[in-house]
C-alpha cells in the first residue's frame, strides 16, 4: 500500500504543537516550583529575624527595670513597654528591616520576710516581613529582685 504526501500532511504540526504544550505545562510546574521555593527561604529568614528582634524586645524591657537605678519599679515597668521598630529600640543596621516589637511589662510587688520584692513579667510579640508572609512570634520572661 503506498502513502500519498497529501495525505500526510498536518500530522507534524499535531505532534510539534502536542511538545509544546507539554513542555510550556512542564515550563509553569517548574516556576511554580521555584515561588514557592522562594516563599519557603522567606518564611525561614523572617522566622530567624523574627526570632532575634523579640529576643532583642525581651533583653531590651529586662534592662529598663533590672537597670532602672532610684528609679520606682512600678514606673520603671511602664517605662519599658512600647514599640520597638529599627532605629528606634531595634538595630538600624539592616538585620531587622520590616521587623516591630511590641514590649509589655507587668509589675507586682510582695513580700518575703518582711522585705519588698519585685515581680516583673516582660512579654515581647515581635513581627517581621511583608504582607502575606509575615512571621509572629511571642516571648515571655519574668524577673525578681
Amino acid at each position: 500500500m503506498k502513502t500519498f504526501p497529501s495525505r500526510q500532511r498536518g500530522s507534524t504540526l499535531i505532534i510539534a504543537l502536542f511538545v509544546i504544550v507539554v513542555m510550556l505545562m512542564l515550563g509553569v510546574a517548574l516556576m511554580q516550583m521555584l515561588e514557592n521555593q522562594d516563599d519557603q527561604m522567606l518564611l525561614e529568614v523572617n522566622g530567624s529575624r523574627t526570632w532575634a528582634a523579640g529576643q532583642s524586645g525581651l533583653d531590651w524591657g529586662l534592662a529598663r527595670v533590672l537597670n532602672r537605678g532610684a528609679e520606682v519599679a512600678a514606673t520603671a515597668c511602664t517605662n519599658a513597654a512600647g514599640t520597638l521598630t529599627p532605629g528606634a529600640g531595634l538595630p538600624n543596621n539592616g538585620g531587622f528591616p520590616g521587623c516591630r516589637v511590641e514590649v509589655a511589662c507587668t509589675h507586682m510587688a510582695f513580700m518575703v520576710d518582711g522585705v519588698a520584692r519585685n515581680r516583673f513579667m516582660i512579654t515581647a510579640d515581635a513581627s517581621c516581613g511583608p504582607t502575606g508572609l509575615t512571621v509572629n512570634r511571642s516571648f515571655e520572661s519574668q524577673a525578681f529582685d
